[in-house]
């Protein structure tokens, strides 16, 4: 089915967990274990940063915009440890300043600022790979 379609397509299979790889796999089987799985919240953090790309947004912009999905809400925290994990997974960095390479920090909350987190090339071909996969879901 679509599902089939999408893996022949895309040469990776939806359903990977983005789990551990071996360096000596295949090429298909390294990019499957860095992909994210749909439907989870790396997923849905790797959509909502492809929504601003090439812009930025910080854990807690992120958080906000998990109440608009109408999903569990992801908290600020959570959300924070998921990016931390996208970045681990190179597919996504902080937004940096040209000139001193640190991290930009935006306003959060009263007194509070907030690293901005972007997606990388290649996390944003993850979006637009998460984008056409979600869109095959619909005709299955």
């Amino acid at each position: 089915g679509a599902r089939d379609m999408v893996r022949n397509l895309f040469g990776v299979d939806e359903e990977s967990t983005g789990g551990p790889y071996r360096p000596t796999d295949p090429e298909t089987s390294k990019k499957a274990a860095k992909g994210v799985k749909i439907g989870s919240y790396h997923a849905d953090i790797v959509h909502t940063l492809g929504l601003v790309y090439p812009q930025g947004l910080t854990a807690r912009a992120v958080s906000e915009h998990s109440l608009t999905t109408g999903k569990k809400e992801l908290s600020p925290e959570k959300a924070n440890t998921r990016l931390k994990e996208l970045r681990d997974r190179g597919l996504v960095d902080f937004v940096r300043d040209v000139t001193t390479l640190k991290p930009l920090e935006h306003r959060t909350t009263e007194g509070n600022t907030g690293r901005v987190h972007a997606l990388t090339t290649q996390g944003y071909n993850e979006y637009v790979w998460l984008a056409a996969a979600r869109g095959m879901e619909r005709y299955q």
